[in-house]
């Protein structure tokens, strides 16, 4: 784990502050250490136990149409990230939760059909081919139920949609894991919230303290745009409520079942033999950690589409913000002229791109080689 430091022992001067612990700003620590950077990390509360804490973990493409640079870049995301998690587990020993599994989404009217015919058609087209002894991955769709047991075969009237790309990773294990990657390469001030951060850099702490950065990065979740407000170029962003659970199959469940997808509602088998369903999206809230009955509708949906999760009893409910910006696309930019770099945002694809994210931030700081560590 990152080096803890008290209150009374966060230095007034660092070259590198990170405000916020969560995935995006773990993996930018993780990133600078890979520089010879040594960062200060401040967090509200403890790592990883925000935005981050959830329990689903689906790494889903983007509908291959209207191909775009922000498709392109989440997709060069997925595709990195595995690369990225199996240099992660080699380094620490530790699971992060990953496989791909691909994805299932039942077809309920003949203009879904006729959408998911065109997006399998477009896939082969915008999708990277496989190369010898690569993936190969597919999109089709099909009638007969792909995944008997797992999927009820009413839930598809007029076929499914089955894709092969889709992945998913358990949230908590991948923050676990960066963590300890970090271990002995950071500070991380904990329960250390910060009010507010200045132009020149400097973050003012909620105690009344300040430190002096060289460049800070704020990745504080959807309390960034709080942070920055005011500064130049700063976007504005908010905070989006979702709900999920654990579920306990009454018989156990292939951890390699694809992922199901039906209208905003998840079915995520993992490695540890849970299912997690979510999700909501909630623009308004009042409790951030409170979960109420818009879960319980969403349970309810996840039953009644997987036959597996019938009598299976929920073991834990979470609810948590998530950050998003003027769109649902990530934010990472320089705030003006000077040292504050914003990377936030991202909604529901921050742990497809968090570590490309933390990329970008480091890469606006220091340009050039990602071995080069230029502290300012």
């Amino acid at each position: 784990m990152p080096d803890s430091l008290s209150k009374s022992d966060i230095p007034s001067r660092a070259p590198l502050v990170i405000v916020g612990a969560g995935i995006v700003g773990l993996w930018c620590a993780l990133k600078a250490a890979r520089r010879g950077l040594h960062p200060l990390v401040l967090d509200a509360g403890e790592p990883g136990r925000g935005g981050s804490n959830g329990h689903l973990g689906a790494l889903m493409p983007h509908q291959p149409v209207n191909w775009s640079p922000k498709k392109q870049a989440q997709l060069d995301g997925l595709l990195s990230l595995e690369r990225e998690i199996a240099e992660l587990e080699a380094k620490t020993g530790l699971s992060c939760g990953y496989r791909r599994t691909g994805r299932i989404v039942p077809l309920t009217s003949a203009a879904q059909r006729d959408r998911n015919a065109l997006w399998a058609a477009e896939a082969g087209r915008v999708w990277p081919r496989a190369g010898a002894g690569g993936p190969d991955w597919s999109w089709r769709v099909v009638d007969r139920n792909p995944a008997p047991g797992w999927i009820g075969d009413d839930a598809g009237p007029f076929g499914f949609s089955v894709e092969t790309f889709t992945a998913r990773l358990a949230p908590r294990r991948l923050v676990h894991a960066v963590q300890s990657a970090l271990a002995g390469r950071a500070d991380l001030a904990a329960r250390c919230p910060a009010s507010g951060v200045e132009q020149d850099g400097t973050v003012l702490l909620a105690n009344g303290g300040r430190v002096r950065a060289g460049t800070v990065i704020v990745a504080a979740g959807w309390q960034s745009f709080g942070l920055v407000a005011g500064l130049p170029d700063a976007p504005s962003g908010a905070g989006v409520k979702g709900q999920s659970a654990l579920l306990r199959p009454v018989l156990p469940v292939d951890p390699a079942l694809p992922v199901l997808y039906d209208e905003g509602v998840y079915a995520i088998a993992h490695d540890d033999g849970l299912v997690a369903v979510g999700s909501t999206s909630e623009k308004q809230w009042s409790d951030a950690r409170e979960t109420d009955g818009r879960l319980e509708q969403v349970i309810a949906r996840a039953r009644n589409l997987s036959p597996a999760l019938v009598h299976a009893p929920v073991v834990e409910r979470w609810a948590g913000i998530r950050p998003k910006g003027p769109s649902a696309s990530p934010v990472v930019q320089r705030l003006g002229a000077g040292p504050v770099i914003l990377a936030t945002g991202g909604f529901k694809i921050t742990f497809a791109v968090a570590h490309a994210m933390a990329d970008a931030a480091l890469g606006l700081a220091w340009p050039g080689p990602a071995t080069a560590a230029r502290p300012g």
